[in-house]
């Protein structure tokens, strides 16, 4: 039996209102840690990996003057990957949420780092460099959105959290290696990165929706619910423009400080990616109502602006404070924008597969108009005027980007006609008492649903989509026949009354599901973290903020805090109405599935045919 996973629980009290801000931090930083190690020791600096080895002389290296051309292959291929990947997200979607996926990306990540090898060959080093970089690029787009679709399962004070140390570990391990590993250990470390992070990410990976008899939590934008291309300029060009100013950020830190090598300039650039992580935690911290990606950037654009500010003093007296800011800038800017994909995902149900394939797959395309300018700047004039132009241009890039980026609000109506829940009249609800007779909910048009079945009738899928329910009959009070028209008496009831105990006379105790098994549906469903899930576990016994106390080793406030997150996810109130959602909760077997359907034809055949457990939102 393997151990539990440790796991640390950030809590910042807000004294304006007495609410906390929970994130967790867990494994997802540092399996995402060691990704980002990998994307600036592989990509962003293959240079310095895989240079020549005074150590072995005749071991095959990667020339530094086709490290520019591994770049920009990696960065085209990756963001032509990254939209295709998108745009297909509804096709490969059982590949895409597959472990396949991941394993299928790994080994295309490290193949494509060894032939980084290859750009030695006289004649062919050019060929192999362009290859290098396109197999990569393909590896890693397939492997970025498979960590965008695990960061969008936890809430959205963790994402921040665990994407700021993920980036502030893997920025700060690939400087390291750089200047104090030496070649060729750094580049034989470079190629099996990949396979380090790959068992982590294995566990973050429930198992896929079909195998679980379920439908995708995550949906898609449907044409006839938002206009799709109206988002993507709204949510597109910002990002063009924005990464424009990344990627020259990145290539001042990777092509101009870092390669410094001095360990001032080392321990300048650690401060700064130790500052970014504070100014996020703080950012979290000083948020009087819920935290959304606006709030964020309004703490980041500052930092950002003085960073790109202080591009014009590289070559002064102060170049030093110069890289700090710099650093500081470019950090920020790049955890803010992991950030907001994942917020738009995780609050909106929108599929991350899309948001990360078109989000990332743009960044990258504007990424490298960033880097060729700052290139072609650095190359042609390093002087105080040539770096004081090329700030200004970024200032007023990263304006334009922040001026048209979508806020909270504007994504909210955009797709909230896709949130609405269906009414009740448009669509029949099937309905089932405990002698399995089927009632159609035309019939209940205009009675009153009882609290259980009103509480069953929303929650945050049924606002995704429009969900298709099984309630308890018991729950609604039988209308009582017309004294005018006599009742005639239900032939099929009797045939469904028979099937339905048959069925469950055939069923497995494994099929009929334990208590547990359906607490950890429900969690899989509404999307809680960890700790929810076993807070979950003890509210559905029936126990108290007190009993979660003293069972989870957390003060009151804080278990009363995972207790408001609960039910905020599923949109209950009560305790009451938690167990009723438990007690109700369908088993997923598929054996069941099919002969209730089978009971559910022979009992009414005209009948229309009920969905299951969940919508199919991946579908118009």
């Amino acid at each position: 039996m393997s151990a539990p996973e440790p796991r640390i629980t950030v809590s910042i009290k807000r004294s304006a209102d007495g609410s906390r801000a929970t994130g967790e931090l867990n494994s997802l930083s540092l399996g995402f840690g060691i990704f980002q190690v990998w994307l600036f020791m592989a990509v962003y600096n293959s240079a310095k990996m895989f240079d020549a080895s005074a150590l072995t002389p005749s071991f095959p290296y990667l020339p530094p003057a086709l490290s520019d051309i591994v770049l920009i292959s990696f960065l085209l291929v990756g963001g032509l990957c990254l939209i295709i990947i998108a745009a297909t997200n509804q096709l490969f979607l059982k590949f895409y949420v597959s472990k396949r996926a991941l394993f299928a990306a790994t080994v295309i990540c490290c193949v494509g780092t060894a032939l980084l090898y290859g750009g030695c060959l006289e004649g062919a080093g050019t060929a192999f460099a362009i290859l290098s970089g396109a197999v990569m690029g393909f590896g890693s787009s397939l492997l970025l959105v498979i960590w965008g679709t695990t960061f969008a399962r936890f809430q959205f004070a963790t994402i921040v959290l665990n994407t700021a140390i993920s980036y502030v570990v893997g920025i700060g391990i690939s400087v390291i290696c750089a200047n104090w590993v030496p070649s060729p250990i750094s580049g034989l470390i470079t190629v099996l990165l990949p396979l380090a992070s790959m068992p982590i990410l294995l566990k973050l990976i429930p198992r896929p929706y079909y195998q679980r008899h379920e439908e995708p939590i995550f949906q898609p934008l449907a044409a006839d619910s938002v206009n799709e291309s109206s988002f993507l300029i709204r949510f597109g060009f910002p990002v063009v423009i924005v990464g424009i100013t990344l990627g020259a950020l990145r290539s001042i830190c990777i092509g101009q400080v870092l390669p410094d090598g001095s360990l001032t300039v080392q321990l300048v650039f650690g401060l700064s990616c130790i500052c970014s992580l504070v100014i996020y935690i703080m950012a979290i911290a000083l948020t009087k109502r819920d935290l959304f990606w606006d709030t964020l950037f309004r703490v980041v654009m500052p930092v950002t602006m003085a960073g790109i500010a202080s591009i014009a003093l590289l070559t002064s007296s102060y170049d030093v404070l110069a890289a700090f800011c710099i650093s500081m800038g470019y950090v920020c800017l790049e955890i803010m924008f992991w950030v907001f994909f994942a917020g738009i995902a995780q609050q909106f149900r929108i599929s991350p597969i899309f948001v990360f394939g078109i989000g990332r797959g743009l960044l990258e395309f504007g990424s490298i108009f960033g880097s060729i300018m700052i290139t072609a700047i650095v190359q042609s004039n390093m002087s105080e005027m040539g770096l004081s132009r090329s700030a200004l241009v970024l200032a007023v890039t990263l304006a334009m980007g922040y001026a048209f980026l979508p806020r909270y609000r504007e994504i909210m109506a955009m797709v909230k006609k896709a949130h609405q829940p269906h009414e009740r009249t448009e669509a029949a609800v099937q309905m089932w008492d405990t002698t399995g007779q089927q009632h159609d909910q035309a019939n209940l048009v205009g009675r009153p649903l009882m609290p259980e079945a009103a509480a069953l009738s929303t929650g945050p899928l049924g606002a995704h989509g429009g969900n298709a329910m099984h309630i308890a009959a018991a729950a609604i009070p039988p209308a009582p026949p017309a004294a005018s028209a006599p009742v005639a008496p239900a032939a099929p009831a009797p045939a469904a009354t028979e099937a339905a105990p048959a069925a469950e006379a055939d069923e497995t105790e494994d099929e009929k599901g334990s208590f547990r098994l359906r607490c950890e549906e429900l969690s899989e469903q509404y999307l809680l973290s960890a700790r929810e899930r076993e807070v979950l576990v003890i509210l559905a016994k029936g126990h108290n903020a007190t009993f979660i106390q003293e069972q989870l080793c957390v003060s009151k406030s804080t278990a009363k805090t995972h207790i408001n997150h609960i039910y905020k996810k599923m949109d209950i109130h009560t305790q009451q109405e938690l167990l009723n959602m438990v007690e109700d909760r369908p088993r997923l077997s598929k054996r069941k599935a099919n002969k209730t359907k089978a009971a559910a034809k022979a009992a009414a055949p005209a009948a229309p045919k009920a969905k299951g457990i969940r919508a199919d939102i991946f579908k118009d």
